[in-house]
């Protein structure tokens, strides 16, 4: 029986469906989706891989046979994590192949190649602090290995400058997205961004501090309203400190999609300032782990404002419970849960960049 003949469901043959990016397909991606009922079948584009899936069947046998082998012996296969583990994501079992790892393991030198990291394992060193002095680092890995040698963090002199070169009242911004693969919503494309959610921490001159929130919880598109609440907060003054540049992403694309908002959008675009480049560039800290993520900045600088109580931890879980919580199914004291989970997760994002600032102040 050839291979082709395992692959056939509702009649849809693979022998005789190619179908190159044409049509519905192609136009879905150009010009995005236009609105109305999406038949999903529009969204796939079919390819006969007979040939090649039968030039893998040997391989496919050897490979199972080891499987089997591997899986049953009386212990795991002893396998050396290194970057492979964390592409294209994270294995599942990082955690157990890691847990006897040095404290500053040399994984932990921010940008580290696959070469480098072979070079020193060859040499048996997995410790920062085993490092030789002549060893080939970047800037950032030799002051990263520095901070760990010596015990002590790296401040720069420039850091007060760029923390302190603030417009008043100073915004500390957040935005939470989601990104179908099948649009939602008229004039969107597969897998494009949607911004669905907003927290604004307001920082005013004399210290006190405001908050404002926006989550669009209503089924139509998110994004004007996401607009219009979002320049009502911001206004037209103020420093605005981001963590990265995505929520600078986010704007120019709401800017291109709202003409009527862009010159405002564009405009607090402008006023932006990425508070994760100001640390990279002039500070260190050897809690930070060779990542300079909220993640693990937070807990370094100000470990009482850690995510582990939070119910919602990273961005990806909270675009799921967003569509979670849109699901008409789902019983309305849960989708109020789960609302209540989602603000208090991007509000606790943008209260740490402002607990970040004050803590790196504290070092003048």
């Amino acid at each position: 029986m050839a291979l082709y003949d395992y692959f056939l469901e509702d009649d849809i043959d693979l022998r005789a469906s190619f179908m190159p990016l044409t049509g519905r397909v192609a136009e879905i991606f150009a010009a995005g989706f236009t609105g109305g009922e999406l038949d999903p079948a529009e969204l796939f584009a079919f390819t006969d891989l007979t040939r090649q899936a039968i030039a893998y069947q040997p391989e496919v046998i050897s490979r199972l046979r080891e499987l089997k082998e591997m899986l049953s012996g009386g212990t795991p296969p002893a396998v050396e994590p290194d970057r492979h583990c964390l592409s294209p994501h994270r294995c599942e079992f990082w955690e157990h192949c890691t847990k006897g790892k040095p404290e500053f393991w040399v994984m932990n030198l921010a940008g580290i190649t696959q070469e480098r990291m072979e070079s020193l394992a060859a040499a048996g060193i997995e410790d920062i602090r085993d490092v030789p002095d002549g060893f080939p680092l970047t800037a950032l890995q030799q002051r990263i290995r520095a901070c760990v040698v010596n015990g002590v963090e790296y401040v720069a002199p420039e850091l007060t400058d760029e923390l302190r070169d603030v417009e008043w009242p100073a915004h500390f911004l957040d935005f939470e997205t989601v990104a179908p693969a099948i649009p939602r919503y008229a004039g969107t494309r597969p897998y494009q961004t949607t911004p669905f959610q907003w927290s604004d921490h307001i920082l005013h001159e004399d210290g006190s501090l405001d908050h404002r929130e926006f989550l669009h919880e209503d089924e139509d598109d998110p994004r004007e309203a996401f607009c219009r609440t979002l320049l009502e907060a911001l206004g037209d003054m103020g420093s605005i400190f981001i963590y990265t540049t995505y929520e600078v992403k986010i704007i120019t694309g709401l800017a291109e999609a709202f003409p009527y908002y862009s010159e405002r959008l564009l405009a607090a675009a402008d006023r932006t300032k990425d508070l994760c480049a100001t640390v990279k560039r002039h500070f260190y800290h050897p809690g930070f782990q060779g990542s300079f993520s909220l993640k693990s900045v937070l807990p370094a600088l100000v470990p009482s404002m850690g995510y582990e109580g939070l119910a919602i931890q990273e961005g990806n879980q909270a675009s799921l419970e967003y569509l979670r919580m849109l699901n008409p199914s789902v019983p309305a004291g849960e989708r109020a849960r789960i609302k209540a989970e989602l603000l208090t997760y991007c509000r606790h994002d943008t209260l740490a960049m402002v607990r970040i600032r004050e803590e790196l102040l504290k070092r003048f």
